[in-house]
């Protein structure tokens, strides 16, 4: 079901720029219409309240950043995000003289506006309503082995997940700490056969860092004869659960789902 309490207007004279975006939003559960010119997207927002426009520079009547006035003139709560396909020096400066939440140029990633409207929406204080629980789990892979990471990579995105990947101890610290992953997947010897305590030990005593869940996959038994369980050795190793390569994918994805749900 639509989310009434989330439209979004979007005007733009390229009617297949207009529906790529109005699908895009509509995946995040937003209300979204479309409108080619500026009379009618006047004469809608009479009508219907829109939390947020999304125009286009280009339009048929005018440009888009001269109709700010008009829609705000009509709601002067209008959130209005301008477009445009190519940007300019003196292009940006007409736009940004007026009355807009943001300015995207569309050559840019689409989640940049993604995260433009998600703001429009953090700012009218409706955050908790954007769907976030079908956003899926995003999974960090930490092992030195590219085919391990690549073989990892197909199991866990074949199951919806996310996958972000890290091949050595200072790599996985940025990564964890810029992605903020739902879950790490940890080999524990790497290039260094400490690799795995030291990053285990720096997340697990990090205060924003040590409730994501650590999940250590190794062939530490098979290489060294140690037996490891984190029930057991967890002193020194905190990790929240442990698998010995090789890995059965049934298996794993068995723990990463009972990891995730706590």
């Amino acid at each position: 079901m639509k989310n009434e309490h989330r439209r979004i207007l979007i005007v733009d004279a390229d009617s297949k720029a207009a529906q790529d975006l109005s699908s895009l939003l509509i995946d995040d559960d937003y209300d979204v219409e479309t409108s080619e010119g500026i009379s009618k997207a006047a004469e809608r927002l009479k009508n219907v309240k829109f939390d947020c426009v999304i125009m286009d520079v280009n339009l048929p009547e005018m440009k888009g950043y001269e109709a700010v006035p008009i829609l705000k003139a009509i709601d002067p709560k209008i959130q209005i995000v301008m477009t445009a396909a190519k940007n300019s020096a003196e292009l940006e400066m007409k736009v940004r003289k007026q009355d807009i939440f943001y300015y995207y140029i569309k050559s840019f990633e689409r989640e940049e506006l993604k995260e433009a409207v998600r703001d429009v929406f953090k700012k009218l204080g409706r955050v908790k309503e954007v769907k976030e629980m079908n956003k899926p789990s995003t999974i960090l892979v930490v092992d030195d082995d590219p085919n391990f990471v690549t073989a990892m990579g197909l199991v866990l995105r074949s199951k919806g997940y996310e996958v972000e990947a890290a091949y050595n101890s200072e790599e996985a610290m940025e990564k964890v700490k810029r992605v903020k992953p739902n879950l790490i997947l940890l080999d524990i010897m790497m290039e260094k056969l400490t690799d795995g305590f030291d990053i285990c030990y720096k997340l697990k005593h990090d205060p924003e860092l040590k409730k994501i869940p650590v999940l250590a996959v190794s062939a530490i038994a098979e290489k060294t004869g140690f037996k490891f369980s984190p029930v057991t050795d967890g002193e020194y190793f905190e990790a929240d659960d442990y698998v010995e390569k090789p890995v059965k994918p049934e298996i794993l994805l068995k723990r990463i789902e009972k990891l995730l749900k706590g």
